[in-house]
């Protein structure tokens, strides 16, 4: 990742952070993968990240849970996530695979792949197109936790506060 989008991602990891906290019935949150993401967790030190209250994993998300429990969300992914189940381990990647840059398109759902992680894209068709190949991490919670407290994918999409902000307002046609 650029410096550019280290920084990004640390801003999406606060911002998701902040909006669990406010939840009525937050996630259990955790960071995964931090032998690698020593940038990012450098630039989390700006967010005072230690001091949250969630699981934090040196290994990536299959080295830390059964990869059968495991649902990593790519919007390159075949299937839809029509339901979550008991026991589901939603994982919200990190990896910057945007349509601007050619080589990364496809890459979270690859390494995925490569680990026997089923793969998963949020049921957004028929709600909304987003030209934008990916949603940043903030839409996705939002968008999980709003169908976690209705039930309703399409009321979960059109209720996201980040789909109706910048920048990714800009991205999106309603339908």
């Amino acid at each position: 990742m650029t410096d550019a989008e280290v920084g990004a991602m640390a801003r999406q990891l606060g911002l998701c952070y902040g909006y669990n906290r406010g939840l009525p019935q937050p996630f259990r949150l955790a960071l995964c993968g931090l032998r690698n993401a020593a940038p990012v967790a450098a630039r989390l030190e700006a967010h005072c990240w230690r001091s949250w209250v969630l699981g934090r994993h040196e290994e990536p998300p299959w080295g830390t849970w059964p990869a059968a429990s495991l649902v990593y969300l790519s919007a390159d992914a075949e299937a839809t996530l029509d339901r979550i189940e008991a026991g589901d381990v939603l994982v919200i990647g990190g990896v910057v695979d945007h349509a601007n840059v050619a080589s990364r398109v496809g890459l979270a759902r690859g390494v995925a792949e490569a680990h026997a992680v089923r793969t998963a894209r949020l049921p957004l068709d028929g709600i909304v197109s987003v030209r934008k190949t990916s949603l940043t991490c903030l839409a996705v919670l939002q968008i999980l936790a709003n169908f976690a407290e209705s039930g309703d994918w399409a009321a979960a999409v059109r209720e996201a506060p980040a789909l109706h902000c910048a920048p990714m307002r800009k991205y999106v046609v309603w339908h």
